[in-house]
């Protein structure tokens, strides 16, 4: 499919280039090699995955949605292939066992998915985490884009115009520059497709059955050791357009409620 990508300088503008023919054999291509992707790739980088956890010690970071960047002790979980970074359809089962991972960031991902496609990610994540052990979600935050669009004060607001501008390129004078922002914000060009703020998230994390969500800067960590990620160090002015929510999986898990069996009465005392 036909995506928009960074302006480059010689455009005026952010689009997509004209509809030609070749968009119909590209698009075709991209079908079949995401086919081929579900039916032959996605096991053998699990066995990929597998040898290489056998192979190292310390403790499993994953960095979901990791792209082709990955920090010193991290693992990438995305659909390019790299060095420690494996192919993985987050809408599958993580080719991990339960309870095997130390720490997950999701930096930037979660608003490339649908919302209905969120509770079975975090679920994922909840299971092959470790009894106490946390998950980072940073995404851009819905609000700015409520503020750009309806005027609300934001402190953040010209920060973002700023950011977007310079990275971008477009005119600051352009009477619906705040509408223009507010778009890429939210939709990238049609690479995001769910709105998400930190208290839609911290929802979305404890009904995974994650516990003690907190809230905080995109430069700041409650779990972590040190501030995991790299989207800071490519667009080190953008920590305002995002939000960060940790959470931790429970060190010990609640026995479920029992079920009645339909016509069985209640045990008594």
């Amino acid at each position: 499919m036909r995506q928009a990508t960074f302006r480059q300088p010689h455009q005026r503008d952010w689009g997509l280039p004209p509809f030609t023919s070749a968009d119909i054999w590209r698009d075709l291509c991209d079908t079949v090699g995401q086919a081929a992707h579900h039916l032959f790739a996605h096991r053998r980088e699990a066995r990929r995955l597998r040898r290489y956890l056998a192979g190292r010690s310390g403790p499993v970071l994953l960095s979901i949605g990791s792209g082709r960047t990955v920090e010193a002790g991290w693992i990438g979980i995305d659909l390019k292939h790299g060095d420690r970074i494996f192919r993985c359809d987050l809408r599958k089962r993580l080719p991990l066992p339960d309870a095997s991972v130390d720490g997950i960031l999701a930096e930037h991902v979660m608003e490339h998915f649908p919302l209905d496609d969120l509770a079975g990610m975090l679920a994922e994540f909840r299971r092959v985490l470790r009894p106490g052990a946390p998950v980072r979600v940073v995404s851009p935050d819905a609000a700015i884009v409520t503020a750009l669009l309806d005027g609300r004060d934001d402190p953040r607001l010209q920060a973002q115009i700023g950011f977007d501008t310079r990275v971008h390129g477009w005119d600051p004078g352009e009477p619906l520059l705040r509408w223009r922002i507010a778009n890429r914000l939210a939709y990238q060009f049609g690479q995001h497709q769910v709105l998400l703020t930190a208290a839609s998230t911290t929802a979305l994390l404890h009904a995974a059955g994650f516990t003690a969500a907190q809230s905080m800067a995109m430069t700041e960590t409650r779990y972590f050791a040190t501030v995991p990620g790299t989207h800071l160090a490519r667009f080190p002015d953008s920590a305002h357009e995002a939000f960060t929510v940790e959470a931790i999986r429970p060190a010990t898990t609640a026995a479920a409620p029992r079920t009645a069996v339909p016509g069985q009465q209640p045990a008594t005392a």
